[in-house]
């Protein structure tokens, strides 16, 4: 197996590193393997558990990022820090809050990177320990995201990526200057870095459920709206979009048409008073709808994602509402919002 460095980007998550770091270092893997934690200068007590650490596991560094750097955005520096530290050439890139799912979980991915001319796996992450409403609904849409932009990348150049779950080539990194191209973005930054360097040939997806990443659910409504805010700053940096944005609109007609078309059958055998019509319209639009739902579920299924029964119909056929709350959102925001505050 091909050695591979293991970055993980962190700050102040202590709790979080004492349980998943270890399953990273624990990995069942036939080659050589590095784990990189870069520090975002934490002020926990996570500097004296990865020095305890560091002294006890001899594949482990620790890399703190620098308070004064004022020309790149905290992530990005700490991912340039990461690759730049890294002594192999494959790097798989997560954080702190995640946790592989299998202990096969490094082994599937550099497998899905065998070819000489792959430079970047993308891996799936779901989240886990959600509760209640904003549980639910982040964990089906970013699963329904994932799933149309990783069959997507299958086939095409990629159109983002979920940077908790990425294998990347070090010296491509280096090659193409990593996050060269707005460096003072807050977010987006392995978005835009894969957007920018896919294409058809030189990336491959891992679906298998053991390369499944976990990640810790988040506990507040407002990670949801500030998530999906900056996002759509992230996408407006995008290259190559049109296609790939058509198939998302086309994804969304086809949970909200066969719905369009049943009211207006509904409503039309009602002023007609034509109950034939009626009937059919009520009875096509849940059988349609269900095997929508039917086709999503197995698709989860088959990468070990908990199945949504009940609420499915109702979570599909609000992705345009919460798009659309997004890019309002947005609209009436600062745009020194998505941008470092220099100091």
């Amino acid at each position: 197996m091909l050695p591979v460095s293991i970055v993980i980007t962190t700050h102040d998550q202590c709790d979080l590193l004492r349980r998943h770091l270890p399953v990273f270092l624990e990995q069942d893997y036939g080659g050589d393997v590095e784990v990189v934690v870069v520090d975002m200068n934490s002020t926990d007590d996570t500097k004296t558990y990865l020095e305890q650490m560091v002294g006890r596991t001899p594949n482990l560094r620790v890399i703190p990022t620098p308070e004064s750097a004022r020309n790149i955005s905290p992530t990005r520096l700490a991912l340039t820090l990461g690759f730049r530290a890294a002594t192999h050439d494959w790097v798989i890139v997560t954080q702190a809050d995640c946790c592989p799912s299998s202990s096969r979980w490094l082994s599937c991915m550099i497998e899905s990177g065998k070819d000489v001319k792959t430079q970047m796996v993308l891996g799936y992450t779901r989240f886990v320990d959600g509760k209640g409403w904003n549980g639910l609904r982040c964990r089906f849409f970013r699963a329904w995201q994932q799933l149309l932009h990783l069959e997507w990348a299958r086939n095409h150049r990629a159109y983002r990526c979920d940077g908790t779950n990425l294998c990347y080539r070090r010296s491509y990194f280096l090659e193409h200057k990593g996050f060269a191209d707005e460096t003072n973005l807050l977010m987006g930054a392995t978005d835009i870095m894969v957007n920018r360097n896919s294409t058809q040939r030189n990336t491959s997806v891992c679906l298998k459920p053991d390369a499944v990443m976990l990640q810790t659910a988040p506990t507040s409504p407002c990670w949801w709206s500030e998530e999906r805010m900056f996002f759509m700053e992230t996408r407006h940096h995008f290259a190559h979009t049109f296609a790939y944005r058509l198939r998302y609109m086309l994804a969304v007609w086809q949970i909200w048409l066969p719905t369009l078309l049943a009211l207006l059958g509904i409503a039309f055998g009602i002023v007609s008073d034509m109950w034939p019509i009626i009937v059919a319209s009520a009875l096509a639009w849940p059988l349609v709808v269900g095997v929508s739902c039917y086709r999503f579920s197995r698709r989860l299924r088959a990468i070990g994602e908990a199945p949504i029964r009940l609420a499915l119909p109702l979570l599909m056929h609000l992705i345009p509402l919460w798009d659309f709350t997004a890019w309002l959102n947005w609209l009436f925001t600062k745009r020194q919002t998505f941008l470092k505050k220099y100091i």
